[in-house]
């Protein structure tokens, strides 16, 4: 079967030393607006039913992250609205069809969600403005989240899933 196209959308810009926290909320609506395109993508393309119901759910998480943050941009900013321009986004495309396998799939999204915590990571390390820092520590957090349930996801596909208990020091090494 060939390979469809689909577009995947990034959020663009750079992070700076002084970059504040309007700003760094508007980074994050940017990204998490890519997000929730990544995840829709897969789902129109993937036929496992499983799969799709995964992937619609992660969609909902990023359309859900956008909303708060766009409530809080209006906050930030006395009661602002926050205004979308597709300009601010770029493109990338990668190819999946209808036989991608749950697996790669799920690497995909593992992959995506690795590189929007990196970025929050580094946009937190990079600002001097303290509410624009934690903003982008919380997102890193939720990211991390995301990433770790893939993993955890991707392993249980795998067969390589296992059990352990509560008190089981080997989870917590890493």
């Amino acid at each position: 079967m060939a390979k469809k196209e689909k577009k995947q959308i990034e959020a663009s810009g750079d992070v700076w030393e002084e970059m504040g926290a309007l700003e760094a909320i508007s980074v994050a609506i940017y990204n998490e607006q890519a997000a929730f395109e990544f995840y829709n993508g897969l789902v129109d393309v993937i036929e496992n039913e499983g799969g799709k119901s995964m992937f619609r759910s992660f969609a909902a998480d990023e359309k859900r992250h956008r909303q708060h943050l766009e409530k809080r941009y209006g906050t930030e900013s006395c009661g602002g609205a926050f205004v979308f321009d597709p300009g601010r986004v770029k493109q990338i495309t990668f190819s999946v069809d209808s036989q991608t396998g749950a697996i790669d799939a799920v690497e995909l999204a593992i992959e995506a969600e690795k590189e929007a915590c990196a970025f929050y990571q580094d946009a937190a390390r990079k600002t001097r403005d303290e509410a624009g820092k934690h903003m982008f520590e919380a997102l890193a957090a939720d990211e991390d989240r995301h990433h770790e349930m893939l993993l955890a996801e991707r392993e249980a596909l795998l067969g390589h899933f296992y059990w352990f208990g509560a008190d089981d020091q080997r989870f917590m090494e890493g």
